[in-house]
Formats: C-alpha cells, sequence, structure tokens
C-alpha cells in the first residue's frame, strides 16, 4: 500500500509538471516544478522506496515474535476496574485556547511586515496564522478523548436504559481510539470551514490554486481514512462481546440502536464545537 501511494503521488507530480496529459489541470504547476528540466532517474526511484522501506522496517518491527509470558498455575479473579480516564481534555483546551489566540494575534499583521504568505493571496498573519491553526489541531486530537469519554458517561446518566448503557459503555472504552481520529477531522474540518468563509468573505482573496486545493484533499481524505479505520477495529474489538451479549438472547435491534446512538452522540457533540472553532478562527481574518 505504500508502494502504491509512492507511485499514485509521482503520477500526481508528473501530471502537475505537464508530463500526463488529459485531465483537469495539466501543467498547472510547471513553472513550480522545474518541467524543463528531466528528471533524474536515481532520484525518483530513491524518494519511491523511502516510504515503502521505512513502512516495512516498522511493520517489521511491530510484529516480531515476543516471548510469552507463563501461564499461571490458577486461575485468579480480578476485580472489576473502572475504565480509565483520558487526561488530554485540560491540555487539549488549553491548546485550542492558545491556537485561537495566536491566530487572533497573527491577523493583525500582514506578509508585507515579514511574514510568509499563504496560498490564494491571504495576506494577513500568514505563518502565525498556521503555526495557531496547528495549535488548534493538536489541542482539538488532544481534547477528542476526553470529549468522547465524557459523552459515554453522559450517555449512561439518569436512569438509562440498556441500549444507552451500551452505548454509553462503548463510547468509554473506545475513547481513545476514536477520540483521536475524530479530533483530528474536526481539526480538518474547521480549518476548512474557515478558509472558505475567507475565500468567500470579499476580503480580496483570490481563490486557491491547484496544489493548495490538492493538499487539502490529501490530508481531509487521510483523516477521514483514519477515523473509518478506526471505526473498523472498534467494531472488531467489540465483536466477541456482541456474540455473547446475542447468545444471552439480547436482540440485534439492541446492538444496532447503541452504535446508531453512539454515532448521533459524536455528531451531536463535535459538529457544533468544530463550527464554533471554525468560526472563532475566520473571525480575525474576516476583520
Amino acid at each position: 500500500s505504500s508502494l502504491l501511494g509512492s507511485v499514485v503521488a509521482l503520477l500526481f507530480f508528473l501530471h502537475l509538471r505537464g508530463d500526463l496529459t488529459g485531465l483537469p489541470f495539466d501543467g498547472a504547476a510547471a513553472g513550480m516544478l522545474a518541467a524543463d528540466q528531466p528528471l533524474p532517474l536515481a532520484a525518483v526511484l530513491t524518494l519511491l522506496a523511502i516510504v515503502p522501506a521505512v513502512a516495512s522496517l516498522a511493520t517489521a518491527v511491530a510484529l516480531r515474535p515476543r516471548a510469552g509470558r507463563p501461564a499461571p498455575t490458577a486461575p485468579r479473579t480480578e476485580p472489576a476496574t473502572p475504565l480509565p480516564v483520558p487526561s488530554g481534555l485540560p491540555w487539549g483546551v488549553a491548546l485550542l485556547a492558545t491556537g485561537l489566540a495566536v491566530e487572533s494575534w497573527a491577523a493583525g499583521g500582514t506578509s508585507r511586515d515579514g511574514g510568509v504568505p499563504l496560498p490564494g493571496g491571504v495576506e494577513s498573519g500568514a505563518l502565525g496564522g498556521v503555526l495557531g491553526w496547528l495549535l488548534t489541531a493538536l489541542g482539538l486530537a488532544l481534547a477528542g478523548p476526553g470529549l468522547t469519554h465524557l459523552c459515554g458517561r453522559v450517555l449512561q446518566s439518569a436512569k438509562p436504559g440498556a441500549v444507552r448503557l451500551l452505548a454509553g459503555r462503548g463510547l468509554q472504552e473506545e475513547a481513545t481510539r476514536i477520540g483521536r481520529p475524530v479530533g483530528v477531522v474536526c481539526a480538518v474540518a474547521s480549518g476548512a470551514l474557515a478558509s472558505a468563509t475567507l475565500y468567500g468573505a470579499g476580503t480580496g482573496t483570490s481563490a486557491a490554486g491547484p496544489l493548495t486545493a490538492l493538499g487539502g484533499v490529501l490530508v481531509a481524505g487521510c483523516a477521514l481514512a483514519t477515523l473509518l479505520s478506526a471505526g473498523v477495529e472498534a467494531r472488531r474489538s467489540r465483536a466477541s462481546a456482541n456474540a455473547a451479549l446475542l447468545r444471552l438472547g439480547a436482540p440485534a435491534s439492541a446492538l444496532r440502536n447503541a452504535a446508531a446512538l453512539r454515532a448521533v452522540t459524536l455528531i451531536a457533540v463535535f459538529v457544533p464545537l468544530t463550527w464554533a472553532v471554525a468560526t472563532l478562527a475566520a473571525a480575525p481574518l474576516r476583520g
């Protein structure tokens, strides 16, 4: 899969240089990508091999055989322990507030003051705006598990039924696995909404170029793919528990309703949060 991704990246690179034709944006970045110069074969092969080699090495290290621990002679019954609460929520909120503050501060400067301009002709607080968005994205990623765990706790409050108990317990168990990708998707979505608001607010900013659009699509696609992968892993981890519940006579509709309730709860919490962050991030730039 890493080699396939490298080949696709090479094809996009050649397409933007103008070496491959027949698709939109033929040669759109020919000047930036030195279309008048030939590509060195050795350098291209080296760059294509780096990512697959690193991925293969990391996979081999992660899957190396380990010595197993000896099984205990007698089974021991351990008391049930409460699920651990993710500890990143306060740090995430602090980084989120810091990132928004940095973006507001950076909006007071211009690229003529020595800053680096953003794509599309954005002149206000380019480098500081990027730094603020990175801090905001990191804050959302850190706060995601804590917010997911809190959603599970809220679902289990006030005399819950079986469906709410299953949904809340599932959110608490998968808070770290699901919360971080959800936070990253929220960060990407808030950045996209802020950019759309900025480009459509009549601030004199030109439209984003093909490389900017390609980069945005790549980042959004990676974030969504990570979230989908985490969702599949969470579903597989609950497969044995769901099978046990079905053997005990639980209706399959209850499991489906619990899964739907988990999804609706996350959407109800993170969509307004994403909109609020995007609005706060775009407000200084519109001024």
